[in-house]
């Protein structure tokens, strides 16, 4: 039985894309439980039938479990009379072609591919789709799947039609093993190439006579020379367990007595490299020989010579065939391509130079060396340099390989410059030129250590190749210096010392003192001077000075006054004050300005001041601001400035309103942040209200309306008037205003009095009334017979400012026209009266309002 991977040569040969015969094959299981077992998918056939029942079921799964990831939820349709089949994947896709027929009511069927954990939980769908009833194939195919893994198909009735169904494999299952040719008949002499496929692609050959290897895909067979039928086996497992008895296939070879006998021979074993080599065949007299070979080689000679060979080691046929007047035979020799020793001349070396080294090769069975080197036998190399190995091993076969050789030169080791350090220093010691240092005289590389006297030391460095040199150098030890610190000072506080060590040749001291340079000392210290001598060598000594403390002086906390105020100084802290810019200590003055005042004291032979500051503040300058004349009644807010708080008189409060009832000076007193006050004055006079007054000829009318306006105002002085329309004026005196109105409207007119701070002011209403759209009359018959009753055709209009009339007869002809409210039409044409009949008019009428009306019409003519 074959399995569903078969190649597309092997499908076309079996199916030529038709549908294949149906095989003897065991009908899908009724449950995914007990689904069948296929191995030979190519031919299968099967049918919905109505007695398979349903099965299926379901795996909550999703968010909150809503979605069903059971065989119910993960199938593409509903399931009726469904039926399984089992397989084992071969790769990760399966394919293959299905017909479908005989279907009883047209629907066809439906076909699942998918994996479920013994048949049950979550199901993973690979395929799943419909395929209606159809003469030609229609293919189904799955990826994702896992080489090795159980999968099913699943065939369901759509709708529960019956129907039946043949598949014809493509790839995806794993197939049996099966070998080409099967059958073979050869003659005496003669080779057959035997190919296996199928299984798991891993084949183990039945050894058998003369086959060219027991394992691979391809072997050679050479029969015995004896006619006869000779059988080859080949074995590989499936990688399916359902299908154990795929294991195995068979080819047979019939050997035939041929009729002709001949022998071919060749000029190797060569080795590998080798371009050519020469055949040889038996002789016949009259016979024909056709040589046949590795990489294409053919040759109708006897013996062939300079015959390429491949280079790659191993064994190659040549085939030799004779045709003896009609009897055929053949011959194969092999010839065998060795391969080159695998020579090794060893692995790249460095040495020190003056050392020896020894150089030894090996994969071959001898071996020479260029550069004047023998194999296994120390020598003494100088310079750099790569080493040549030719090795011969039993087959006289011949192969090189090198080896660089490097000869390193000894380090420079140095041990550093000469040292000098002052007795009981200590002192570190550094090799450099290598890689790793060793010191006599028990000294570590670095590490620091006090010489007890002059010394040479000696270093051994050794470098990243292990060659090793040596370096020396000299440590002296120096004495330490004498030093002398000096006798020791006693000062008042705040008096200079100077300090001079002696006995080296340069000197440093403690608590911020510097050699020979005066400084003040706050307190009693001990003072350490450090001497060091020309060769850098130190020692100490110490000396003690005495501070004498400065008598105690408060000369009072910084002061502040206003200026003109008087001020006392009085320190503290002794007996007797000195102090300067003529103040008496205890005794009242006036500071004409800010100034620091200083007092001294005296004890012990050492004095001491301190200091005071004595601020004297500028007076404000105080604004009580202009002068103001107000409206009798009217409210007043007074306001200093210039301090920081303020008083008034007479009951008035800063920033505070209040009702003068006559003309009267205020007084203000203003503070400032420092305390200092000063005054001012503001005068505040009181002024009558005026009265205005406006009145008007005439307060209504239509455009253009002109009024007369009367000033009736008193108290005032200036006059300011508004007339509603946005044009103003002013005027000195209470002279009357004549002004002139066009737009339809109501006006507000407005009149201000004013005599400098008081203002009064009084309105009339002016209201100018708008002209109504002209009105027209137009009459449809008039009688010019002279009878001065209805004589003349005119337009009756009232409110217009203008009227254009112009009057046709019917053809069209110009009887009249005229621009004049007052114009008309007496039914004459150039002296001629008319005739009677219908007149045609238009007419354009502009109104006092600026509306224009314009029309047209008829009119009869009657005599």
């Amino acid at each position: 039985m074959k399995h569903l991977l078969l190649t597309l040569l092997l499908f076309l040969t079996l199916n030529g894309f038709s549908q294949p015969p149906c095989g003897s094959n065991p009908a899908a299981g009724n449950t995914c439980a007990t689904a069948t077992p296929i191995c030979e998918l190519n031919g299968y056939c099967g049918n919905t039938s109505a007695s398979y029942t349903a099965n299926s079921w379901s795996q909550s799964c999703g968010f909150l479990g809503l979605s069903d990831c059971g065989l119910n939820g993960e199938f593409c349709g509903s399931i009726e009379n469904n039926s399984f089949l089992t397989f084992v994947a071969s790769s990760s896709s399966i394919s293959f072609d299905v017909w479908v027929y005989n279907s009883t009511y047209g629907d066809g069927i439906q076909i699942m591919i998918f994996s479920a954990n013994n048949c049950s939980g979550t199901v993973n769908s690979y395929y799943c789709d419909a395929l209606s009833p159809s003469a030609s194939s229609q293919s189904v195919s799955a990826s994702g799947l896992t080489p090795g893994n159980t999968y099913y198909i699943m065939i369901d009735g759509f709708a529960g039609d019956v129907c039946d169904y043949t598949f014809a494999a493509n790839t995806g299952i794993a197939i049996p093993v099966d070998v080409s040719p099967a059958n073979s008949s050869i003659c005496v002499g003669e080779t057959v190439a035997l190919t296996a496929s199928g299984g798991n692609g891993t084949f183990t050959w039945v050894a058998s006579p003369n086959l060219s290897g027991t394992t691979g895909s391809t072997v050679t067979a050479t029969p015995p020379t004896t006619p006869g039928t000779y059988t080859y086996t080949v074995n590989s497992a499936t990688g399916n367990p359902l299908c154990p008895s795929s294991t195995t296939a068979t080819a047979t070879i019939v050997v035939n007595p041929c009729g002709c006998t001949v022998n071919a021979t060749n000029s190797g074993p060569v080795c590998s490299g080798t371009s050519t080599i020469n055949l040889f065949a038996t002789t016949i007299v009259g016979a024909t020989y056709s040589w046949t070979g590795p990489n294409g080689f053919v040759s109708s000679t006897q013996n062939p010579t300079g015959v390429p060979i491949p280079s790659a080691p191993g064994t190659y046929n040549f085939t030799v065939d004779v045709n003896d007047n009609g009897s055929l035979c053949s011959s194969i020799t092999t010839v065998t391509v060795n391969a080159l020793p695998a020579v090794n001349a060893g692995t790249n070396s460095s040495i020190c130079i003056g050392g020896s080294v020894t150089l030894s090769g090996s994969g071959a069975q001898s071996y020479t060396w260029n550069n004047g080197a023998t194999d296994g036998v120390a020598f003494n190399p100088t310079m750099n340099q790569t080493y040549t190995v030719t090795g011969t091993d039993a087959n006289g076969c011949v192969n090189t390989d090198q080896v660089d050789l490097v000869v390193n030169p000894l380090p420079t080791v140095s041990a550093g410059a000469p040292q000098a350090v002052c007795q009981g220093a200590s002192v570190i010691l550094s090799g450099s030129g290598a890689q790793s240092y060793t010191w006599n005289n028990s000294v570590t590389n670095g590490i620091s250590f006090t010489p007890g006297s002059t010394q040479t030391y000696t270093v051994t460095g050794t470098d990243a190749n292990g060659c090793q040199n040596t370096g020396q150098v000299v440590v002296t030890v120096n004495p330490l210096p004498l030093v002398e610190a000096g006798l020791p000072q006693a000062v008042c506080q705040g008096t200079s010392v100077t300090l001079s060590g002696s006995g080296a040749q340069s000197y440093t001291w403690n608590n911020g003192g510097i050699d020979n340079v005066p400084f003040t000392p706050n307190a009693t210290l001990t003072y350490t001077c450090t001497g060091t001598d020309a060769n850098g060598c130190q020692n100490t000594d110490q000396v003690i000075v005495t501070v004498n403390p400065s008598p105690t002086v408060n000369a009072g906390n910084d002061q502040a006054v206003c200026a003109g105020t008087s001020i006392t100084l009085s320190a503290s802290g002794a007996s007797n004050y000195v102090w300067n810019n003529g103040v008496t200590n205890g005794i009242a003055f006036t500071p004409g300005s800010t100034q620091t005042y200083t007092v001294t004291v005296s004890a012990n032979g050492c004095q001491s001041t301190d200091q005071v500051t004595v601020t004297v503040n500028a007076l404000p300058i105080v604004n009580a601001g202009a002068d103001q004349s107000i409206c009798i009644g009217s409210e007043l807010t007074l306001s200093g400035s210039g301090a920081q708080n303020y008083i008034w008189n007479n009951g008035v409060a800063d920033g505070v309103s209040f009702t003068p009832g006559s003309t009267q000076t205020y007084t203000v007193t203003g503070t400032d942040a420092n305390g200092c006050t000063d005054t001012d004055q503001i005068t505040v006079t009181i002024v009558l209200i005026p009265n205005a007054s406006v009145s008007a000829d005439v307060t209504n009318g239509s455009p253009t309306l002109t009024v007369n306006f009367d000033n009736n105002s008193t108290n005032a002085s200036t006059y300011h008037w508004s007339f509603g329309d946005g044009f103003q004026t002013n005027a000195s005196t209470s002279a009357s205003q004549q002004y002139g109105y066009t737009i339809p409207g109501e006006y507000v007119v407005v009149l201000t009095a004013a005599n400098g701070a008081c203002v009064d002011t009084d309105t009339l209403l002016i209201t100018v009334i708008p002209v109504p759209d002209p009105i027209v009359v137009i009459p449809n018959i008039f009688t010019p017979n002279g009878d001065h009753n209805n004589d003349q055709f005119f337009l009756e209009v009232s409110y217009a400012k203008s009227v254009k009339v112009q009057i046709v007869n019917r053809w069209g002809d110009k009887m009249v026209d005229y621009d004049d409210v007052q114009g008309y039409w007496d039914g004459t044409v150039n002296g001629n009266l008319a005739s009677d009949g219908v007149y045609f008019f238009n007419y354009q009428v502009e109104g006092l309002n600026g509306t224009i009306l314009s029309g047209h019409g008829n009119v009869q003519l009657i005599r």
